[in-house]
């Protein structure tokens, strides 16, 4: 049976019987009313993912969209083994990026600096020509040192780039310019409904006050909770004609289809280690402002270690035995979150700068007054909103999904 409030509204078949009442019989200026400042009110408790990352502009299409480019991690991994002598070399995809595009990093003059394990030697690569399949031609430096041996490759080598080097009275070389991006994210729509009847209405409870009041405010602090929730752990669905809703991404959402080592989906137990490497990967392709998001059962386990590494405020050099703050192996201050009622299982870092809602042009958050149907008053609480998270398929925000 399809759900009245899932599906679009038909205004010939409504339940109760009567159609609704027209929008012509309503006294102006009473019909509706923006709530969203009052939304916005509630406990930063209730809504603590929202309350840091804020609220963007709003939007009046049909999607939010915004343009990713990604200059590359700096370094190429080489695709084929080359002997010492080989001068050839075939690139492979890294770090997400396509062959093609990884091979944007580089370019005629560009030096690479290149280890090899096997070897134990070191090497100054002078690329001579690039192909647009992803094949190198180069020349080893002579440095007068012992890093100018020629030194042969393995699959999935990586190679770093200094740079694209030029003579002295160089001519122009064609810009290495990226291909760009477009992302994107759907909108979800958040209704609670409110139905008093009259002699509720007119009745004084004890404590409460007035029902229709007392209602308002709990379908209203019901909706943020919600909205708090798809924000962390949505997964985009593409409405379906007029049987299935739309459904926003939140960040699981986007970072579930992403590999990388900022994205773990195998490890059980959280340990320092493993929260610190997953800071490290986040913080070595540009985070600068992280946020943990977990449930209290694994954000609590932050105090069972070194509490010589605990702040408990961001100027604060002593331990505590509660954790607001861990300074990472990396010199980056995370803030741990503890969520209520969160799922065990995940866990979530989010560069909180590059991380806002998007609301629907007007409809942030609205309550109207419906039309009469019966000795009852009814209103609506909508909330059309959406999240962007800029450089989610650049690694700059982690998560883990089998945590016990």
């Amino acid at each position: 049976m399809a759900l009245g409030y899932h599906a679009i509204s038909n205004a010939v078949d409504v339940t109760g019987g009567g159609l609704p009442q027209a929008t012509t019989d309503i006294v102006s200026n009473t019909d509706k009313r923006d709530v969203s400042e009052m939304l916005d009110l509630f406990s930063a408790s209730d809504t603590p993912f929202i309350s840091r990352i804020g609220w963007g502009p709003e939007s009046a299409a049909t999607s939010i969209e915004w343009l990713s480019e990604n200059l590359g991690p700096g370094y190429v991994e080489a695709g084929s083994v080359q002997a010492s002598a080989g001068t050839s070399l075939q690139i492979s995809t890294v770090d997400g990026l396509t062959t093609a595009q990884a091979a944007k990093q580089i370019q005629t003059g560009t030096v690479l600096y290149h280890y090899s394990s096997t070897d134990g030697e070191h090497s100054l690569k002078l690329i001579v020509s690039t192909g647009s399949d992803g094949e190198l031609e180069m020349e080893t430096l002579s440095t007068g040192t012992s890093w100018s041996v020629a030194t042969s490759t393995t699959a999935g080598d990586k190679m770093y780039i200094l740079g694209a080097l030029a003579n002295e009275g160089s001519t122009p070389r064609t810009g290495n310019w990226r291909s760009r991006t477009l992302n994107s994210n759907g909108f979800s729509i958040f209704r609670q409904d409110v139905q008093i009847t009259g002699s509720q209405k007119a009745t004084d409870f004890y404590a409460i006050g007035r029902e229709d009041r007392h209602q308002m405010r709990m379908r209203m602090l019901e909706l943020t909770r919600e909205r708090e929730k798809s924000a962390l752990y949505s997964v985009h669905v593409t409405p379906r004609s007029s049987t299935e809703a739309s459904l926003m991404n939140g960040v699981v959402g986007f970072l579930a289809g992403q590999s990388g080592s900022n994205i773990d989906t195998t490890t059980t137990a959280l340990t320092e280690t493993v929260a610190n490497d997953i800071i490290a990967s986040c913080y070595e392709h540009g985070a600068n402002s992280l946020t943990w998001f977990s449930s209290l059962t694994q954000s609590r386990k932050f105090t069972q270690w070194d509490r010589t590494r605990i702040r408990m405020e961001p100027r604060d050099t002593r331990g505590g035995g509660h954790v607001t703050n861990y300074m990472s192996e990396v010199g980056l201050e995370v803030e741990v979150v503890g969520l209520r009622f969160f799922p065990t299982n995940l866990a979530v870092l989010v560069d909180t700068n590059r991380c806002r809602m998007r609301a629907k042009k007007g409809r942030k958050g609205i309550m109207e007054r419906l039309g009469k149907r019966g000795d009852f008053d009814e209103w609506q609480i909508i909330s059309e909103c959406s999240m962007e998270l800029r450089k989610y398929d650049q690694g700059i925000h982690g998560l883990m999904t089998r945590l016990a």
